[in-house]
């Protein structure tokens, strides 16, 4: 059911060289930027409503964030598309080190990140900062500016074929021996030998993803997502042995943290993120929706321009990032445009969800379940 809704969102499937030749010659401009977006915005608004998996897309929501790629810079329209596909749909309830591996070898990651020009004699550390700082072991967590220098180097030759190289393959990942640096390396306490070549960005990682210190940071963004804003830290910890037990298994840790007391006793403690109350809302009405324009520009109004957020860091998880009085507001537009018809590509039947009871108390039941 949903692949049929998705159906009409061509770009999702393509490779980066596709879409360069599907808009070959387009005189728009930005204008295929907007669509390849809009392809994005809308089909994470249909998988939210429509998807019966509703766990694993929040958390393809979560790692979209954790590894954030903003949509406006060079050429991240291209990339983004297969980086969803690819590196972060597949392994969302897998493996945090295949996760960690498929998004470091993701065009759209190395491209954001600048690595795509790291080569030896001309160090550019941006990725290695965030590999340390947002994707592994957390900011100011046991590492210094020298292990950041030193983890870029790890990375260097990790880039993208270009159009110039190759039309057909280009915006995909490549190798280039000549521009990695191949003199040994320490990243916190990890000494990677001499002449490792690619295999040294490999070593790294899989020293990282095993850290027990990307563990708890882990463990704290998931505690963040699904139990409050401030989670305790015996909660954490819980998520944190599960994942150092599990040898960095997504769903293992996840399960640990739901089964968690703290958990069990978290309702009501977080305050839904648009895209949350978006699809929640929908949901309860049994609502048919495309994910339509209208309301991706509500998305916007609240807070939360999917695919738009331009640091590396993501959408916060914090209630204090969505409750302005602007934000707010927008919230109750959208609640009323939804209760007046005004998306005209999202449809409910208003009779179906009263029935013949008393109307009140019917959507009492159906909209707050008690």
């Amino acid at each position: 059911d949903v692949t049929r809704r998705l159906a009409g969102l061509d770009t999702l499937s393509l490779s980066p060289g596709q879409i360069l030749e599907k808009y070959s010659g387009d005189p728009r401009g930005a204008g295929i930027r907007r669509d390849i977006l809009l392809d994005l915005q809308q089909a994470a608004v249909i998988r939210a409503v429509h998807s019966r998996r509703q766990l694993y897309e929040v958390m393809v929501d979560f790692w979209n964030n954790h590894f954030n790629v903003g949509f406006n810079k060079k050429f991240d329209y291209l990339l983004k598309p297969e980086d969803d596909r690819v590196a972060i749909r597949p392994h969302a309830m897998g493996s945090f080190r295949e996760l960690l591996g498929a998004s470091a070898r993701s065009p759209a990651v190395l491209q954001s990140l600048d690595n795509d020009t790291n080569t030896r004699g001309k160090i550019n550390e941006n990725y290695g900062r965030e590999l340390l700082e947002l994707h592994t072991v957390g900011a100011d967590n046991g590492y210094t500016q020298q292990d950041v220098s030193e983890a870029a180097r790890a990375f260097t030759g990790w880039s993208i074929v270009t159009l110039r190289e190759d039309a057909a393959s280009a915006g995909t990942f490549v190798y280039r021996p000549r521009a990695h640096d191949d003199g040994a390396k320490t990243v916190m306490g990890l000494k990677i030998p001499a002449n490792g070549g690619q295999k040294d960005g490999d070593a790294l990682l899989d020293f990282l993803a095993a850290h027990p210190n990307t563990a708890r940071h882990i463990s704290l963004k998931l505690c963040r997502r699904f139990v409050s804003d401030s989670p305790s830290d015996a909660v954490v910890e819980i998520g944190a042995s599960a994942f150092k037990s599990s040898k960095g298994d997504i769903k293992a840790t996840l399960g640990a943290i739901l089964h968690s007391p703290e958990f069990k006793a978290s309702f009501g403690l977080k305050i839904k993120r648009p895209l949350e109350f978006v699809a929640s809302s929908l949901r309860a009405i049994g609502a048919e929706t495309s994910g339509e324009p209208r309301i991706q520009q509500a998305l916007g109004a609240m807070g939360q321009p999917l695919f738009m957020w331009q640091p590396p860091n993501g959408f916060p998880d914090a209630a204090g990032a969505y409750l302005g009085a602007s934000a707010f507001l927008a919230r109750w537009n959208f609640a009323l445009d939804l209760a007046s018809g005004a998306f005209k590509e999202t449809r409910f039947n208003l009779e179906s969800l009263v029935g013949k009871a008393d109307p009140i108390t019917t959507l009492e039941q159906r909209l707050y379940g008690s």
